[in-house]
């Protein structure tokens, strides 16, 4: 993914819905702050290794997941993705998660080193953006 709108609307935004599968196979949705990388597409979570959503991810599995971002009925831009969650566990992996994340959200960089604190990844394998605000509407899509 490397449309300068979608890379533009990502890098402005900063929050997301975060689908993940519960161990019995049910959703559970959560509004979470995000962070990015641009190639390949990476998004990032902190969260508590206690939340619903990342009970399934604790042993080291990844599950099925979807994130929208865009939920502003003024500006009618949205961005949806299908993909993989993981928790990220390696030290290296880590930080450089951490390195992306706190500085577009330093309010949460107080949690950094508290145990309960983890971070999830999210790699999308399918992507829809759509901008409502021209005519015709923008749609750029994953599919060809």
């Amino acid at each position: 993914m490397t449309d300068k709108q979608i890379i533009d609307f990502l890098t402005k935004q900063r929050v997301s819905v975060l689908t993940t599968l519960l161990k019995d196979g049910s959703p559970h949705a959560a509004a979470l702050h995000y962070s990015h990388k641009i190639n390949p597409l990476e998004l990032y979570f902190s969260t508590e290794n206690t939340s619903v959503k990342c009970q399934a991810l604790l042993e080291g599995n990844s599950v099925k997941g979807s994130v929208v971002i865009g939920f502003s009925e003024e500006e009618w831009i949205t961005l949806q993705m299908d993909g993989e969650v993981t928790a990220i566990f390696d030290t290296d992996k880590l930080k450089a998660a951490q390195a992306i994340h706190y500085p577009k959200h330093p309010k949460a960089a107080q949690y950094k080193d508290d145990p309960a604190t983890i971070f999830l990844k999210f790699i999308p394998n399918w992507w829809r953006y759509t901008d409502y605000n021209t005519d015709p509407i923008t749609i750029l899509s994953s599919e060809k």
